[in-house]
This record gives structure tokens, sequence and C-alpha cells, in this order.
């Protein structure tokens, strides 16, 4: 009898065991989504007011423990004590508010040549869930909720890292009434998680809040699953016999933030504060590429640096914390080497610049326009093209609007962007960003259940749609008269 694998869970500040979870094979995988396979009838057939129900008892309980989910979440994911309550804050109201976003679901009539037309949306089955690291509770409950929400069963395997949240988050999705076996927790390890939910043919929708590599790689798998079953029938009738099944990836973002001459400097400066170096800057919303008009450069830049030199650094249980330790070693490396390569390259050190594992000084580098517009993405600086997961920033002076445009969408990335001016030439740019969700005078940790987040290009498939719709199908009714 094989021994059962374990593994620890250690604090992310000072390295102490906090807990332990059993790691679950992929065979172990393979049978809790079948037991949500044969829990999704069970869910499809709750009312949207059982659901609205399901999310208000969640919130409750959610509530009642909110100092428990906080210390966990500031020990398991390294988050300072501040930024762990903006989540709890945001994870609460994403339950207490399920009632309002299911009216996206809701069945509507549509025009008609004859007869009547009605759109309704549809649950897929069972959802798939691979959550970040670095926001372990409000993903997987916003996932969560989502799939339930939409008629759905729901596999949530969290990041190795931080299973601890998300495993009491399923508890407290049992306790708050979830239909038996509609809402399952695996540990099994990533890799071999994102397999079996592509290979699996009883799971119909895959979500993975990763890199864009990682999230580029599933769709490599999904390719090589499918080839792996295709035959030829008789002597030319092509057959695969693999299943597809909806992807739906939330990847990483390089965000800008641009300030106008018009802007309320004071206003700007704290917002891009907050949205660059929030949680240690581990956010793939965050603003990381700071582009200023050259007239208030000199201004704009001298408050952020100021701001800068003020945050705090260190241990996370401290109120007064606004850097915590980096979660996951590599980014600490790559953060290293985007930095050295920054500098090697001609960028300029406005403040930090340092390693000092677990942590990294908060850091912002400069270069000039002309590193940037024009050249080749080899040529360009690593930090300028590649999301930096820590706090570390770049900051580039424009002169014109359309070069402010061209800076903004130059990369792969298009998560999202904040413009901070005068409202209609805020907005003249904002029209123009490839950005899935644009912020005009407001930063990028602004939080309202109404308005998603979500990416193209690099970062994502579908812009800022409602993970509620993405996680049903539209169906399309006609009635004859």
């Amino acid at each position: 009898m094989l021994a059962l694998r374990t593994s620890e869970i250690r604090d992310k500040y000072t390295g102490e065991v906090i807990g332990e979870v059993q790691e679950d094979t992929r065979r172990d995988l393979r049978a809790k989504i079948h037991r949500a396979f044969q829990a999704k009838g069970t869910v499809r057939r709750t009312s949207f007011e059982e659901r609205a129900e399901l999310g208000r008892r969640m919130a409750r309980r959610l509530g009642e423990r909110r100092t428990e989910f906080e210390d966990l979440m500031v020990r398991e994911g390294g988050q300072p004590r501040k930024f762990a309550r903006w989540e709890m804050d945001r994870a609460i109201a994403s339950a207490a508010n399920l009632e309002r976003r299911l009216e996206l679901l809701k069945p509507r009539e549509l025009p008609a040549a004859s007869g009547r037309n009605f759109l309704t949306h549809e649950p897929y089955g069972v959802v798939g869930v691979l959550p970040p690291r670095n926001t372990p509770l409000v993903v997987p409950l916003n996932t969560m909720l989502c799939a339930l929400g939409a008629g759905n069963a729901v596999v949530e395997k969290p990041s190795s890292l931080v299973p601890l949240v998300c495993q009491r988050l399923v508890q407290i999705a049992v306790e708050a009434g979830c239909p038996a076996d509609s809402v399952q927790f695996s540990t099994c390890p990533g890799e071999d998680a994102a397999w079996e939910f592509i290979e699996n043919p009883e799971v119909d929708v895959l979500v993975h809040y990763a890199s864009s590599p990682v999230g580029k790689d599933n769709l490599i798998k999904m390719g090589s699953y499918l080839e792996r079953t295709k035959r030829t029938l008789g002597e030319c009738m092509l057959h695969v016999g693999g299943r597809m099944k909806k992807y739906v990836p939330e990847l990483a973002g390089n965000d800008p933030f641009i300030v106008l001459e018009s802007a309320d400097l004071t206003q700007a400066a704290a917002a891009g504060l907050l949205g660059g170096f929030a949680h240690s800057g581990q956010l793939c919303i965050a603003a990381k590429r700071f582009l200023v008009q050259r007239s208030i450069a000199s201004d704009f830049r001298e408050r952020l640096v100021e701001g800068i030199r003020r945050l705090k650094v260190g241990d996370p249980r401290d109120e007064e914390t606004d850097i915590g330790p980096i979660g996951k070693h590599e980014s600490l490396d790559i953060a290293t080497y985007q930095v050295r390569e920054a500098l090697e390259r001609g960028g300029r050190l406005l403040i930090g610049g340092r390693a000092d594992a677990p942590f990294f000084t908060p850091t912002l580098i400069e270069f000039e326009k002309a590193q940037i517009l024009g050249r080749s993405e080899d040529e360009k600086p690593f930090l300028w093209t590649e999301e930096a997961f820590a706090p570390v920033r770049s900051f580039v002076v424009f002169d014109t609007f359309e070069e402010a445009v061209a800076l903004a969408n130059d990369g792969r990335y298009g998560l999202g962007a904040s413009v901070f001016g005068e409202p209609a030439a805020a907005s003249a740019i904002g029209r123009d960003l490839a950005a899935g969700r644009v912020m005009i005078n407001e930063g990028p940790l602004y939080s309202d259940i109404s308005l998603p987040i979500g990416g193209i290009r690099d970062s994502g498939l579908n812009g800022s749609t409602d993970k509620l719709e993405e996680m049903a199908y539209i169906k399309r009714i006609h009635f004859s008269t």
C-alpha cells in the first residue's frame, strides 16, 4: 500500500510550518471530477434565488470568520495585513451581491421576424479552476460563485503554495449549503492537474489564472491531446476523437498608468503608488509602466519617488507594512534579472533596485522614450516588455497624446490601463488603448462587482467579460406563432 504524500505549508515570512495538506494523485483528481460530474444535474436544477441565497450565506460565514481568513492570507500568502483586509472585503462583497450579477443570465426576449425569440444562458456542466497564488481567496471564491451561479459543478485546484485558504473556502461553501459534491477541492500538482482537466471528458470548462507562457502552454497541451486522438477512417475521412472544451485564460498584465498634464497630481500619485505597489507588486492588474507627460514629469516623478521611499518593507503581520515577502522565489530571480538588464540597457534607477530575500525593495527605473518607440522587442528592456511580479516598475516621459497611446499599446499584453487627466482628453486616449478595462481618473485597484477584470492579446481572450457569462453558453429558442 502506497504511503500518502503530504506537503508542508510554511509562513512566507517566518518559514514556520502552519499547515499540512495531503497531495492528490491524478487518480484522486479524476475521482473528484467524477463526483462533480454526478452532481452537475442537481446544480443545474437550482433556481436563481437558491443560487443567490447561497452567495448570501457564504458572505455571512466569511464575515463571521474574517479574522481567521485574514490571518491565513497574511501567513500563507505573505500578504501585508492591509491588503489581506482589502481582499477579504472584495470577497464578501462578491458573495453578498451574487444576486445582482445573476441578472446577466436571466432569459430575455429578442426581436423576431415572426413568432417569438428568446435568449437563455445554460450551464456547461463541470468547471475546472486553477486559481493563482497572489489572491488565494477572492479568485477561488469568485470562480466558485460564478460556476455555481451559472448552474455548474466546480473543481478548485489552487496553487500548491497557498492551498489552505481555498481548502477552508470549500468548507465554507459546504457549510453554506451548496449541493452535495458540487464543489470539489484538489491538491493535485499543477502540471498533472492541467493535463487531467484538459483530457478528462467530464470537464467542460477550464479556467486558469497564470502567467502568459503557462496559459499558452495549456493551448499547446490541448492541441497535443487532440493530435493524439486523430486518425483516418477508411481512406479519406479525418476523425479527431478528443473533446473540445471551453478555455478561459486569465493571464498576466503589463498595465500602463498614463498621467496627462491636466491631471490632479496629488490624486494621480496616490493612485499610482497604491496601484503599482499594493501586495508587494504581485497583482496582474497593477500599474506597471508609468507614462507621464513631459510638462509635469518632474513634479510627478518627485511625488511618486517620495511615496515609494515611505513604503514600509517587512513583517506582513504589522498593520503598517506595505511591502511583504515575495510569495515565490522565481519571482525574486526574475525581478533581479529585470533590474540588472534594465540598467545595462541604459535605464536610470530612481529608487530601490535590490533583492533581500524574501523581499524586493520597491523600485522605479526610468527609460527614455527613444529606447522604446520604433525598436524591436529584442532591443527593448525586459522590464518594459514583460510583467514584473514584484514591486519593480518603469517610468517613461512622453510629449504627445499619440506617443502616450503608442507607448501604452506597445507589447503583447492588454489587461488594463489607467489614465489621469481632464476627462475629455483622458477618455479620448482611453478609447485608443488595447485593454480589457480602462480606468479614467481612478487607480487599477478600484473594486466594483459590475466592473469585471479580463484582457485581450496575451492577457486573455474575451476582454472584461463577467465570469458568470463565461461559465454559461448562449441558447436561442424560437417559438412559432
